[in-house]
């Protein structure tokens, strides 16, 4: 009798210790985890005082938080959107579940700029120079950086059918144009185009204005409104004042754009919610 005791005194021992085991490799981080492919766009930034631009946690879709140390230097949008507001350095955390990925944002003063106008070395063939009637006000100009020397002014290369434009032909065109600026193409505020109609703009402001000629053509003026619903294939949009993007489709929830320096590139196809227009505050510019 006392050697079964034994025996089973044993086997509760040995039983005991793999239900340890058990519990202890439940408990241990998992390799290869989606948590090591999460990460922030960029760990530094540098912007002049006014810049704006849009940070990104990648490799997930858990919620995001964002804190910035200083917000008279830098502030942050809930969508991650930096704001310059002075000169310094300060940091943007984002939180994700218990992680934290940090940004270091130095913010220099803003340089000087020339007010004048570009050389007319090589302006578009037109037979009447057209009046700019609606020029956008100066608060819808994104911030200028370094204003690059234009000798050329860049050429129209479609114009508007004698009929008139409709929504399918805009996007033929629009489309036509992936060839020209491929996806990830680089486009920062070095970009200059100017319009007679939008006037000079640079970055993603340039660039909505190049294509918003390319498709409706130079001399066509523009309407301004904040409607959702009247959003239509080709438009011009200014974004939170910020960011300028052309409507490439649109549905009744949302639009998709194409855009230029959006993380320092040319982005086709990216989706815009109607609410996320609607919380950071948008005006279209239709040359319907």
């Amino acid at each position: 009798m006392k050697h079964n005791r034994n025996t089973k005194s044993r086997k509760t021992f040995l039983s005991g210790i793999l239900a340890l085991a058990l519990v202890f490799s439940t408990l241990l981080p998992v390799p290869g985890s989606d948590a090591a492919s999460v990460k922030i766009s960029k760990k530094n930034l540098t912007l002049e005082k006014g810049q704006s631009y849009p940070l990104k946690i990648k490799g997930t879709k858990k919620k995001v938080t964002w804190k910035s140390g200083n917000k008279k230097i830098a502030s942050v949008t809930k969508k991650g959107v930096v704001k310059a507001k002075k000169k310094g350095k300060t940091t943007i955390t984002a939180k994700v579940m218990a992680k934290k990925y940090r940004c270091s944002v130095t913010v220099k003063a803003k340089k000087a700029i020339s007010t004048a106008r570009p050389a007319n070395t090589n302006k578009p063939a037109a037979t009447v120079k057209p009046t700019v009637t609606n020029k956008p006000a100066a608060t819808v100009k994104p911030a200028v950086t370094n204003r690059p020397a234009a000798t050329v002014k860049p050429t129209v290369t479609q114009s508007p059918s004698s009929s008139g434009m409709t929504e399918s032909e805009a996007y033929r065109i629009l489309n036509s144009l992936r060839s020209t600026y491929p996806e990830g193409m680089p486009l920062t505020n070095s970009y200059y185009y100017y319009s007679p109609r939008f006037g000079n703009g640079y970055g993603c402001y340039g660039f909505a204005a190049k294509l918003s000629d390319t498709v409706f053509g130079v001399e066509k003026s523009y309407t301004t409104h904040s409607t959702f619903a009247n959003i239509r294939v080709g438009d011009n949009i200014r974004i939170g004042n910020y960011h300028s993007v052309i409507v490439l489709t649109k549905s009744s929830e949302f639009i998709t754009v194409v855009e230029g320096n959006y993380n320092s590139s040319v982005h086709w196809d990216r989706k815009i919610t109607k609410n996320s227009l609607a919380q950071e505050g948008f005006r279209v510019y239709t040359r319907y």
